[in-house]
């Protein structure tokens, strides 16, 4: 076989080593095959495709089953196929042979109770098996190599997220069964982690708390706060702004105790040091958007709880101008999320899916499960009748904000929310047309009751205590839904720009409608971020209505 060396391989380079190989004709058709189909799903010649599992792993992704009509099963075997061929060709390594557990791991496996923590573990077994690995001599190292042995091999999961699997199940064992092993490191997440304000005296602490509860008008007398309370989300996110600030002024050497209230911790200079260490750490020479609201929180800091006078301000205006951003428009990630409408089968789709999720419940309707596919069947038909924040919708109450009606043999619903619960505190008010009606009184007739035994009135309830789920877990599992079944990626937000994008592509330039629809206060913010949209529908138009008359001519 042809030494692997994927790196400088394309897959080109693999379907000209398969031709001259001998193996059976039949086995290398199949192989063949495999390449070309996944070529042809990516729209690329093999040529210009890696053979190099991390680049290949990358083009990989973007294939989902439902936007070739096929199966999830049959795009898993087309990727296993093209893993085989790849192997064949000796264009990536081959996997190491099964071989015999030793007593060692026989034991180790015998406490595992979950047939699937047995499988997450048996990659790594068999890798320590054949290198006559025991179970004491596991630690992080052989977790770094065996992370390395499968990032040449895999081509579909990400090895680092394989490994944290691994490890989050290695741990539960050895933590449940109290055994001498090594408790092994993982990567928690994608996202830089700070330090919690625990970690800082309690002078700070206290300090930073005062702050927080001058904005939350926790003394109603208090005569230099706030016209208005802040919200509680607003707070939040004031003591997330400090709390970043000053996780980097400790990444740059900061002493954590040295900053002992927030006179010590926010200078010009140290502000400026801050904004370097978190530029350097994105590894970007452009601030990131983010810098402009921790600036903006320290600016108030100064100016209203330190008492800065405006000699002193000079300076860290002038930081908070050189990250400023200018926010009007849509952001390039929602651009881009929106192109995948430009083909009208991803709208049919999106919009064709509450009705898709309520029949997949159908065939269960007592399990749970299913009765979590009729919940997001309705969450994703209330969005399409009418885009809302993930916090409003997550916090819809059958009490306070969804009313039924009859209208003949249907029941009609309306939805509405005070405006002091909404964002730019507009209410929103909508009835729903019939066929969502109705999926959503299936729901909450149905299907509501098996997703949590609690009395609550929340439409989406948690399973534990009936209480409305969080707006981040209801986000996070629409946007799971969405991509599982259509392969778009659509997050809860989207659905604003989503119905702004298909009205406007009927009726370019009426802003003042979608205007009212999304609840925007000024119609200038609706053209900011939506004239592009109506710009291209309307060339579109223009070309339907004029430029085609003339045929070829």
């Amino acid at each position: 076989m042809t030494p692997h060396n994927s790196k400088d391989l394309t897959l080109a380079d693999a379907l000209q080593r398969l031709d001259k190989s001998k193996a059976t004709c039949s086995r290398t058709r199949d192989r063949i095959s495999a390449i070309n189909r996944v070529a042809t799903m990516l729209s690329r010649a093999p040529a210009d495709l890696p053979c190099d599992p991390p680049e290949l792993r990358a083009y990989l992704k973007t294939i989902h089953h439902v936007h070739h009509k096929i199966t999830a099963k049959s795009l898993a075997n087309i990727k296993a196929a093209l893993a085989d061929a790849l192997r064949a060709a000796g264009c990536i390594p081959a996997d190491d042979p099964k071989v015999d557990r030793s007593q060692s791991w026989e034991v180790f496996l015998g406490r595992v109770s979950v047939k699937e923590q047995a499988w997450s573990l048996s990659r790594l077994i068999n890798y320590c098996c054949n290198r006559g690995i025991e179970p004491e001599d596991v630690d992080d190292n052989v977790v770094s190599e065996f992370r390395t042995y499968l990032d040449a091999r895999l081509l579909t999961r990400e090895p680092e997220d394989l490994c944290r699997t691994m490890a989050q199940t290695w741990n539960g064992i050895v933590s449940r069964h109290g055994l001498c092993l090594s408790t092994l490191s993982y990567q928690k997440g994608g996202y830089h982690r700070c330090l919690p304000l625990s970690e800082y005296p309690e002078s700070l602490q206290s300090d930073i708390q005062a702050y927080v509860d001058r904005l939350a008008h926790k003394d109603i007398f208090l005569e230099d706060g706030p016209n208005k309370a802040l919200r509680p989300l607003s707070l939040r996110n004031v003591k997330a702004n400090v709390r970043q600030y000053l996780d980097a002024l400790v990444s740059a050497g900061e002493d954590p105790a040295a900053l002992v209230d927030l006179s010590s911790a926010i200078t010009t200079e140290k502000v400026k040091t801050a904004f370097k260490a978190i530029m350097a750490r994105r590894g970007t020479k452009k601030p990131p958007i983010g810098l402009h609201n921790i600036a903006a929180t320290l600016t108030a800091i100064a100016r209203y709880h330190l008492k800065w006078d405006e000699s002193e301000l000079t300076g860290l205006l002038n930081v908070k101008k050189r990250v400023a951003y200018d926010p009007k428009g849509m952001s390039e990630k929602n651009s881009n999320r929106l192109e995948q409408f430009n083909n009208w089968e991803n709208i049919v789709r999106l919009i064709s899916l509450p009705e898709l999720l309520m029949t997949q419940a159908r065939l269960n309707p007592e399990s749970r499960l299913n009765a979590l596919l009729a919940m997001h069947a309705a969450a994703i038909a209330i969005l399409l009748s009418c885009p809302m924040r993930t916090k409003n919708l997550a916090s819809l109450d059958l009490d306070r904000n969804v009313f039924a009606h009859r209208n003949g043999n249907h029941t009609i619903y309306s939805i509405r929310i005070d405006g002091g619960d909404v964002k730019n505190g507009e209410p929103i008010e909508f009835q729903m047309n019939s066929r969502n009606s109705r999926l959503l009184h299936n729901y909450i007739t149905m299907y509501r009751p098996r997703i949590s035994a609690a009395r609550s009135s929340a439409l989406f309830p948690k399973a534990s205590n009936g209480a409305p789920r969080s707006p981040n877990n209801l986000a996070e599992s629409i946007k799971t839904h969405i991509y599982d079944a259509t392969g778009l990626t659509v997050n809860t937000h989207l659905f604003r720009h989503i119905a702004a994008y298909l009205y406007l592509r009927e009726q370019p330039g009426d802003f003042e409608t979608v205007r009212r629809l999304l609840k925007h206060r000024r119609l200038q913010t609706t053209m900011d971020f939506y004239a592009k949209i109506s710009s291209e529908w309307a060339h579109e138009h223009y070309d339907k209505a004029v430029l085609t008359k003339w045929g070829d001519a």
